[in-house]
């Protein structure tokens, strides 16, 4: 039983107010491992073509207190009849059903008829590592577009303007494809690059500074465009110590690049990655690999220092999707870069997908 906008879409290939979802949700998928899929929605959504992800729709139970108010444990109570008329449909004496986010007075209703609710998390991420060949291509896609809008960005990057301003042009690129949203406003200059984290304000962009922006775009198909770039505000020429930085996080992404391939284990590409020169390490970034596609998904690989603390093994396969990140901010202040590359896992290697150049000015 999935709840969450991106699972629904992924399981169905349907949107519909997906953010309105995140605080207020009405639409949900039963998708049972053999048989009918069964979706909560607008009864009048429009479905054709979609017979192949979705056999039945019905009418959306609200149970949230807005709008259900004072009669929302009521709702709740027939939607899990519902649902437990559909889970002896599908798995007979099976009482067990896998929900990925839920509202409590929704699970409390599930239990009171002996339903055993688990986390889907784990089924969902697993399912959505490997990639298609139809997926790749709208992966491919969604790239072209996040960076026809990191153009628009370097190119309407002046002093003068706010940080907000230029990061709208990556909004306006995405909506005018017809994209989704932007995950987090991860876009700063000057001072405010380290450490990387900090998100956009209306701060004015001087020459001379850095201006760094990571993507975070789910374009038009529902798929996640996870780039990161950093640009030098012009006019003038970068100082050494911007080119030191961001020639050493060119080398990072470089050299992390070279390790993908499938069959690595998790462990043996934490073990193998670029260490940073100690001034570096204490602002360095949480993971320099993860997983994409529908927005950030499992894997998160971290540096060998953090493994104990929070690395967990697995194995690379063939067409996952993957994203190589670094971030070089040294720990006594000043400008910080930050890089980042989406890949496709292959055998003996792996397939770029983004294309978007490097600022070679700023390497030495």
């Amino acid at each position: 039983m999935l709840f969450g906008a991106v699972n629904v879409r992924y399981a169905t290939g349907t949107r519909f107010a997906q953010v309105f979802n995140l605080h207020s949700p009405f639409r949900s998928a039963f998708v049972p491992a053999q048989g009918r899929v069964v979706m909560h929605d607008w009864e009048r959504m429009h479905t054709d073509g979609l017979e192949d992800t979705i056999q039945e729709v019905r009418d959306a139970r609200v149970f949230t207190f807005f709008p259900a108010g004072e009669r929302h444990q009521d709702i709740a109570d027939n939607w899990a009849a519902e649902v437990d008329e559909l889970l002896r449909e599908a798995g007979g004496d099976n009482r067990r059903l896998a929900v990925d986010i839920i509202e409590p007075v929704a699970m409390l209703a599930l239990q009171q008829r002996g339903i055993q609710v688990v986390s889907a998390e784990q089924v969902v991420e697993l399912s959505c590592a490997v990639k298609s060949e139809e997926e790749l291509v709208l992966m491919a896609q969604t790239v072209s577009i996040a960076e026809a809008g990191f153009a628009r960005m370097r190119d309407h990057l002046q002093p003068g303007a706010t940080e907000n301003e230029v990061w709208a042009h990556l909004h306006f690129t995405n909506i005018a494809a017809g994209g989704e949203w932007i995950e987090y406003r991860l876009c700063a200059s000057g001072g405010r690059t380290n450490p990387w984290g900090q998100e956009c304000p209306d701060r004015i962009v001087r020459a001379g500074e850095l201006f760094g922006v990571d993507a975070g775009m789910i374009g038009p198909w529902g798929y996640g465009a996870d780039m990161s770039r950093t640009f030098f505000c012009k006019p003038g020429r970068p100082s050494d110590e911007q080119k030191r930085l961001y020639s050493l996080a060119y080398e990072h992404i470089a050299y992390n690049l070279s390790l993908i391939k499938a069959g690595l284990t998790f462990k043996e590409l934490s073990r193998a990655c670029f260490v940073l020169p100690d001034e570096y390490v204490k602002h360095r970034y949480s993971m320099p690999f993860h997983g994409i596609g529908m927005g950030d998904e499992w894997p998160s690989i971290p540096y060998a220092m953090d493994w104990d603390r929070q690395g967990y093994d697995g194995v690379l396969e063939e067409n996952m999707a993957i994203t190589v990140e670094a971030f070089v901010g040294s720990e006594h202040g000043g400008e910080g870069v930050k890089l980042e590359e989406m890949v496709i896992v292959k055998d003996g290697g792996c397939e770029v997908l983004t294309t978007f150049p490097f600022e070679h000015e700023l390497i030495e």
